[in-house]
């Protein structure tokens, strides 16, 4: 479920773009545990707590995999079934001193949790954001659907009714010349029509995108640290950010993704060019409300363009780059991090 949420400030604001993302993150996270925390264990983590494997917010914005996955048992910060996409993230995204829009999708599982969320909205609204507690309305909330959008709220409405369509991957990737087999949520993709006979595509890295690679032990037991791509970014490793990232959110908030062969998703994605470039780096911070250390949250814009080696391994792609549309690739992706935009080339 992908939504549109608008706001009005009840009194002029200017929050500096940068900034904007940062606040936004930090209030709905905030104010969220507060609707659903009992107050006596706000300040201690969530595992521990009794009710932590019914709590919402431990499901939304701490999961941790149960001791009996068959994935990631190990791994203590699973993605979150959501993704918040502020405004501000870009430096040439314009900020309004009356107006906010901001996108919030859910995964899976996360869409039967969309009243907290309204709820949270509400809260936050009469409280106030910011340094200044600059208190808002929510004035609309639409549903983004490729058949058409749906207005879910209006301010001055008494209730939010939910969409009466929900997004579906195969509603995602119609576009594309695919179709999506209803075993599994990664589709099976139908070959392209003729008329688009393009063989490489364009990723537009939108907000600051973070990608990690090279982390793991070798043969003789070491372990060596992932380090960081800061530009020209290979299409393997974006690949197989996106491949971990859509199987966590399959194996943990909607249905397995049953594909026959990860490692060879990597190595058919190795096969595939870097041909051009432009990114620039953005150097990025953030400071948490709770701990009040300081986080590093930069990242890459900008763009690159790709090319496959044969039709065959760019239909095995195309699905997989469409959903980075909605999910988002790399660190911080539930705030809005990682948006690409995919775009071919019949040239």
């Amino acid at each position: 479920m992908s939504l549109a949420i608008a706001v009005r400030w009840r009194r002029p604001t200017v929050i500096p773009g940068a900034v904007v993302a940062n606040v936004l993150r930090g209030a709905l996270g905030i104010t969220f545990r507060k609707l659903v925390c009992p107050a006596d264990w706000l300040a201690h983590p969530c595992v521990p707590c009794p009710m932590y494997s019914s709590c919402a917010y431990g499901l939304l914005f701490n999961p941790t995999p149960p001791d009996d996955a068959a994935q990631l048992r190990l791994q203590q910060d699973l993605p979150r079934p959501f993704v918040i996409e502020p405004p501000g993230l870009h430096p040439d995204t314009p900020v309004s001193p009356e107006q906010m829009t901001f996108a919030l999708t859910l995964f899976g599982k996360s869409i039967g949790h969309l009243p907290y969320f309204i709820t949270t909205l509400e809260r936050l609204g009469r409280e106030g954001m910011g340094r200044d507690r600059v208190p808002f309305d929510v004035e609309s909330i639409t549903a983004r659907h490729p058949a058409g959008n749906e207005v879910l709220f209006t301010s001055g409405a008494t209730v939010v009714r939910m969409p009466l369509r929900r997004l579906r991957t195969a509603d995602i990737l119609e576009t594309t010349g695919c179709h999506a087999s209803p075993s599994v949520l990664m589709p099976r993709v139908a070959p392209l029509p003729a008329a688009n006979p393009w063989l490489t595509v364009k990723l537009r890295f939108l907000t600051p995108t973070l990608l990690r690679t090279g982390s793991g032990i070798d043969s003789q037991g070491c372990r060596h640290s992932a380090t960081e791509v800061r530009g020209r970014p290979p299409f393997g490793v974006v690949a197989r950010r996106l491949r971990d990232r859509l199987s966590a959110l399959c194996a943990f908030f909607g249905e397995p993704w049953r594909h026959p062969d990860f490692a060879a998703l990597g190595t058919a994605a190795d096969t595939v060019r870097l041909v051009d470039s432009h990114t620039v780096w953005l150097t990025r911070q953030r400071r948490s409300t709770r701990t009040g250390a300081t986080h590093e949250i930069s990242g890459f814009v900008g763009e690159a363009v790709y090319e496959f080696p044969d039709a065959a391994t760019r239909d095995q792609f195309v699905p997989l780059l469409k959903l980075a549309e909605y999910i988002h690739v790399g660190k911080y992706a539930p705030w809005g991090h990682g948006k690409v935009l995919v775009e071919g080339d019949a040239g």
